[in-house]
């Protein structure tokens, strides 16, 4: 066996995790990126017309929560990630993979309720304008006479907006992986580095100190079985 505690679906693992990691940025990117964006054109049609408003708060509001989730998400793959790759721990067991299964069933409603309520908001509508003197219709045909467009999906909101599904199955993909190690090491046990081999609950729980006594065991079996082969 591998003395590796992450061995069961490692590499799937790490290429689940560091793909939902790429696009966790880029949709951060792409929201964060919007956002300066909206909040430019309001000052811009306010600077060029006296008293205009260029409302957008709804987008503005789903843009900010698909910033965090992806953000959110970004940073707990990362840490997934480094966690498997720099071995931060030398035991994987049943415990901490459920309470990784949690944490990313929870950023997955994140991301499903960003994803969701950007489809509502970001895809069929549009930003609204007004000002003390002029038509709301006015107003509107001068943006798009700029070469400007008041529709959401014209924005960086829409392809962040697909990047944050894209998420969403990375992320479920991530949850899918991690319930089968937990599965495996239920019914094999956590792996212990030291010894490279899997704590069964018909051999008994590993405690800190045993290491060195089981991984002498197994030198002996395997001595034994080298033994009879030679006979």
């Amino acid at each position: 066996m591998s003395a590796d505690p992450h061995a069961y679906l490692k590499w799937p693992r790490l290429i689940a995790f560091n793909l939902n990691g790429a696009l966790s940025i880029t949709a951060t990117a792409l929201a964060a990126r919007s956002l300066i964006i909206t909040n430019h054109n309001q000052a811009e049609l306010a600077a060029k017309i006296p008293g205009a408003k260029l409302h957008a708060n709804n987008a503005i509001i789903v843009t900010s929560l698909m910033t965090a989730s992806a953000g959110i998400s970004s940073i707990y793959t990362a840490i997934l990630g480094s966690a498997i790759t720099l071995r931060w721990y030398k035991m994987e067991t049943r415990r901490t993979i459920r309470m990784r299964e949690a944490l990313m069933a929870a950023m997955a409603t994140l991301l499903l309720a960003s994803a969701i309520l950007g489809t509502i908001i970001i895809v069929p509508r549009s930003a609204g304008a007004s000002a003390p003197t002029l038509p709301e219709s006015v107003i509107i045909k001068l943006i798009n006479a700029s070469g400007k467009s008041v529709r959401y999906r014209d924005s960086l909101a829409f392809p962040c907006l697909i990047v944050i599904w894209c998420c969403f199955g990375t992320t479920l993909l991530s949850f899918f992986l991690a319930a089968l190690t937990s599965r495996h090491i239920g019914k094999y046990g956590p792996e212990d580095t030291v010894v490279g081999h899997y704590v069964s609950e018909h051999q008994g729980t590993l405690t800190p100190g045993e290491g060195s006594a089981v991984g002498d065991h197994v030198d002996e079996k395997k001595a034994e079985h080298a033994h009879v082969e030679h006979i």
